[in-house]
């Protein structure tokens, strides 16, 4: 196969994508965590190798992704893709949440 025809096959490959809901967001402006007030969508894009549990330990980490995004603990959760399911059910049952289906428009 040709190297357009895999950077081609790669490129429609399903991504399993994160929808948190985000009720306690924080920005970085000079070094300091910022609140900001309000319901946000926290959108996580898992890289393409990790396995179900590497993509959960590096959300839920201490210093993974949802700490850097946000104060408080996820509203909900849904997600989609080659892991999608599992990755919800397992992030619902780690935070106490709900399951939502995707809706990435909304952070209600």
């Amino acid at each position: 196969m040709a190297k357009q025809d895999t950077a081609a096959v790669a490129a429609e490959e399903p991504r399993t994508v994160v929808y948190l809901g985000n009720r306690d967001v924080v920005s970085v402006i000079d070094g300091e965590r910022v609140p900001t007030k309000g319901k946000f969508c926290t959108t996580i894009t898992v890289r393409d190798d990790a396995s179900l549990m590497e993509a959960a330990q590096e959300i839920t980490a201490a210093n993974g992704v949802w700490q850097a995004h946000s104060d408080g603990t996820p509203a909900w959760v849904a997600a989609e893709g080659p892991l999608g399911d599992a990755l919800a059910q397992l992030l619902a049952a780690h935070y106490h949440i709900e399951i939502r289906e995707p809706d990435p428009g909304t952070g209600a």
